[in-house]
C-alpha cells in the first residue's frame, strides 16, 4: 500500500527568475526599467520566504491500459486519458497520481490585484504561479526518478487533465483516486482546482517504459503551459 508523498517548498527554492518569467510571456525584449520588469523583480523578492507552495503524489498499480480505447483503469476506476498519453505510457506497470498548487497566497494577491485594477500586475503574478508549480513539480518528479531507480523503474513525461485530449472532466474520477490529499487542493463542481495556480495527472512507471517528447507538434492546444515552457 503506497501513501501520498507530500513535500512543501520556500518561494525561493522553486521561483523563476525574472528572464524565465519575460521568455514565458514572449516578453525578452522589455527594458531594464519597463514597469512589468520592476514589477517581476519586486513581486519575486516580496514572495522569496513565501512556504504556501505544496505537491505530491501517491502511486497506484494499473489494471488495464488500454491504447486503442484510450483508457487506463486503476483500482477499478476508469480515466479516459485517451489515445495520445496511452501510447506514451504504454509499457507502464504504475502510474504517479500527483497534486500540486502554489497555495492560497497567490490566488489571494491575483484577486486583489484584479479587484484593484492592476490587470498587468495580475497577469504577470499568474504566470510567475504557473512558473512556480511547474518548478516544484520538477523537483518531485526528479525525486520519483531517484526514489525508483534502484528497482529499475523509469518514469514518462507528466500529463494532466485538460491537455493532451485528456478531458478536464475526468478530474473528479483523478481526484477520487488521490482520495483526502495532505496539501489542500479541493476541486470545483466544475472540475477547476482551487487554489488557482495547481496542477494535477499522472506519470507513468515502468520497467520497460519508454520516454516520449510531448507530441506538441501534433497538438492544437496553443495556451498549454508545457508547450509554453519547453518549445517555444
Amino acid at each position: 500500500m503506497y501513501n501520498f508523498k507530500s513535500f512543501h517548498f520556500y518561494f525561493a527554492e522553486v521561483a523563476p527568475s525574472v528572464a524565465e518569467v519575460l521568455d514565458f510571456l514572449k516578453s525578452t525584449d522589455l527594458e531594464e526599467e519597463h514597469p512589468a520588469v520592476i514589477f517581476i523583480r519586486d513581486i519575486l523578492d516580496e514572495l522569496n520566504y513565501s512556504t504556501g507552495i505544496q505537491g505530491g503524489y501517491i502511486i497506484k498499480n494499473i489494471n488495464e491500459l488500454n491504447v486503442k480505447s484510450g483508457f487506463i483503469n486503476i483500482e477499478n476506476t476508469t480515466l479516459n486519458i485517451g489515445r495520445q498519453i496511452c501510447g506514451y505510457i504504454k509499457e507502464a506497470e504504475k502510474v504517479a497520481l500527483f497534486l500540486c498548487t502554489a497555495g492560497e497566497e497567490f490566488t489571494r494577491m491575483t484577486n486583489a490585484l484584479n479587484e484593484q485594477g492592476d490587470i498587468m500586475e495580475a497577469y504577470l503574478l499568474d504566470a510567475i504561479g504557473s512558473l512556480s508549480v511547474e518548478n516544484a513539480m520538477d523537483k518531485i518528479q526528479i525525486e520519483l526518478k531517484q526514489i525508483l531507480h534502484p528497482d529499475h523503474f523509469k518514469i514518462s513525461n507528466r500529463y494532466s487533465p485538460g491537455y493532451c485530449n485528456w478531458p478536464l472532466t475526468d478530474q473528479k474520477a483523478l481526484f477520487d483516486l488521490l482520495g483526502e490529499n495532505s496539501i489542500g487542493i479541493a476541486l470545483s463542481e466544475s472540475f477547476l482546482m482551487t487554489p488557482r495556480k495547481s496542477v494535477s495527472g499522472i506519470i507513468g512507471i515502468g520497467q520497460q517504459l519508454k520516454h516520449h517528447e510531448y507530441g506538441c507538434k501534433i497538438c492544437t492546444n496553443t495556451t498549454c503551459i508545457y508547450r509554453k515552457i519547453l518549445h517555444e
